[in-house]
């Protein structure tokens, strides 16, 4: 390693300490936590390559340092990692952020960044740095954060660019609720707006402008309600206040009643909207059956800033069933629903959709056993204008079939498995706009693959091998792949040895030709001691394409990998 490496290296590792996150710790246990321990695992691996017939991929030798630390202090996880590759140094916490969240009793307390969630539709899973409380005291629900929920983004010094700007953002969100885990009813509120300092009004003439600081109020609530063991009934709606630009130069015009009466609580102008989102839903489960019948609907352009997305224009029925008979030997869930779009007919179209899902599994006894699935999704979008009706007509049914057959012998000496599996696809397109077309938009999809599995448990040695073809017809595509794959490992000096190796080809059939790819794989790891690793192993990849020229070359590729672990 140059001493230049070694030196940022080092400084990356010193810089980076500073970066710490801990999960949720009980207080109350505290004493009987260890005050320091870590564990984790480091890696050294040295890479060799060699490409023949094509361009290489990467370096002929590279030497790649590697490894996953965790540190804890009373409890609290602190993990990092450290990659160090080709001269190029990396040491980075898979959480580069910094923030707890103690807890003692019913009390928990949130500081730094936290991931707090009181509703989808209000605080929702938002990262937010700041501080906050939930106190659970008997059957009380109450919460409460407040925080920075967006940073500014600065001028980049490099290319002196600023895309996509955004403001400070910052925050506070309310719960206060009553209940169990099985019934409860909590209504949650949350307040957050942009920080406009150094923004310049005179810099857009439109409340619709994307860099206009912004703001939101959101009320909500979310209930549950668990009656005579197994029913359940449960609901969550919001109506969120979202106005686009705090500062719109539009004269401030409102017409709304309801918008009035509340720009005396927050901030409405003429770019304030007003929407809803509700969500229902009823159900039975027992040991044996279950169903639901579930509710959604959501306006156009509802938001929340406490949230990162939200599907919105949106209005479905959803029926899922569920049960198990024959002393549990046959299992089958699933549902069945309608789902359409443009609920305020600001469309050109609109987009009804049918989704049919099923799974099934019968066990006939110990050794044999059967899965199927089928699922259904169907898009009928339908033009609301007369004009362009033709072209906007889609209507589309994809289908999906699978069965899956299973036969497993197993006992002190060996073991047997047998899987078989086939499925089909099909995506049929039934608008008649594009029926003259020389090319059929309908694409049809078939798998089959049958594969088998032997073991022989006191010497420790694995076969397996399989067969697998997919055919692909339709959008002017008529292709065959079909593959084989033999493989197997063994262990050895008391578990200390393990030898792996796996070889597969596939061939294809086109139009343009035949093609070949040939995979293969040879791997070694020897347990040296308790914790210490050494891995060796060898691949190789031959592709031959149904066209040899242009971007598609025949080419052998080689790659050879030795590593030693430490695993503490």
């Amino acid at each position: 390693m140059r001493k230049l490496d070694k030196i940022r290296l080092v400084f990356a590792l010193s810089v980076s300490m500073v970066g710490i996150k801990a999960n949720a710790q009980d207080l109350s246990n505290l004493k009987n936590q260890k005050p320091f321990s870590y564990s984790g695992a480091l890696e050294v691996r040295s890479i060799g390559y060699q490409m023949n017939g094509a361009t290489d991929r990467r370096n002929p030798l590279s030497l790649i340092v590697s490894g996953s630390p965790t540190l804890s202090l009373y409890g609290w996880d602190i993990p990092f990692s450290i990659v160090y590759a080709d001269r190029k140094t990396n040491f980075q916490q898979p959480f580069n952020q910094f923030g707890i969240s103690p807890s003692y009793k019913w009390i928990t307390l949130h500081g730094g960044y936290r991931n707090v969630s009181f509703s989808p539709f209000t605080l929702g899973g938002h990262t937010m740095l700041g501080a906050g409380a939930e106190l659970n005291p008997g059957k009380f629900r109450l919460g409460f954060m407040y925080g920075r929920l967006n940073k500014a983004t600065v001028i980049d010094q490099t290319t002196q660019s600023l895309a996509p700007q955004a403001f400070n953002r910052k925050g506070y969100a309310v719960k206060v609720g009553y209940g169990s885990q099985k019934s409860f009813l909590d209504f949650s509120y949350l307040r957050a707006k942009d920080d406009s300092a150094g923004f310049h009004r005179g810099q857009q003439n439109t409340q619709f402008n994307p860099i206009s600081p912004a703001g939101n109020s959101v009320v909500g609530y979310k209930g549950q309600v668990t009656f005579l063991k197994n029913f359940l009934i449960e609901s969550e709606g919001a109506v969120s206040l979202y106005t686009r630009n705090l500062y719109t130069n539009i004269p401030d015009s409102l017409e709304d009643p309801i918008l009035k009466k509340i720009k005396k609580f927050a901030t409405v102008n003429a770019s304030s909207e007003l929407y809803t989102a509700f969500s229902a839903g009823v159900g039975y489960r027992d040991k044996k059956y279950g169903l639901k019948v579930n509710y959604r609907r959501i306006e156009p352009e509802f938001k929340s800033m406490g949230a990162y997305f939200i599907t919105s224009d949106l209005e479905a029925w959803t029926i899922a069933p569920s049960f198990v008979a024959w002393k549990n030997k046959i299992s089958f869930n699933g549902s069945i629903g309608i789902q359409n779009d443009n609920l305020q007919n600001q469309k050109a179209a609109t987009n009804k959709r049918f989704i049919g899902a099923g799974n099934a599994s019968v066990q006939f006894n110990d050794k044999f056993g059967v899965d199927a699935s089928y699922s259904n999704f169907s898009n009928d979008q339908q033009p609301n204008t007369v004009r362009f009706s033709d072209s906007l007509r889609i209507v589309q049914t994809t289908q999906m079939y699978s069965l899956m057959p299973r036969y497993i012998i197993s006992n002190e000496k060996y073991s047997h498995m047998i899987t078989l599996s086939a499925s089909l696809s099909n995506l049929n397109d039934f608008n008649q706009f594009f029926a003259s077309n020389a090319i059929s938009r309908n694409m049809d999809t078939k798998q089959l693959l049958a594969n088998y599995n032997i073991g022989f448990i006191k010497q420790g040695i694995n076969v397996n091998t399989s067969v697998n073809t997919t055919m692909l017809e339709g959008m002017g595509i008529d292709q065959t792949y079909t593959g084989f794959s033999l493989g197997g490992d063994i262990t050895l000096l008391k578990s200390q040895l393990r030898l792996a190796t796996n070889h597969s080809i596939t061939f294809g059939k086109q139009e343009l030709g035949k093609s070949m790819i040939y995979n293969s794989s040879l791997n070694t790891k020897y347990q040296v001691r308790k914790g210490h690793i050494l891995d060796f192993g060898v691949y190789m990849l031959h592709s031959s394409p149904a066209h040899n020229g242009g971007l598609q070359q025949k080419y052998t590729e080689l790659r050879g990998e030795l590593a030693y672990q430490l695993r503490f």
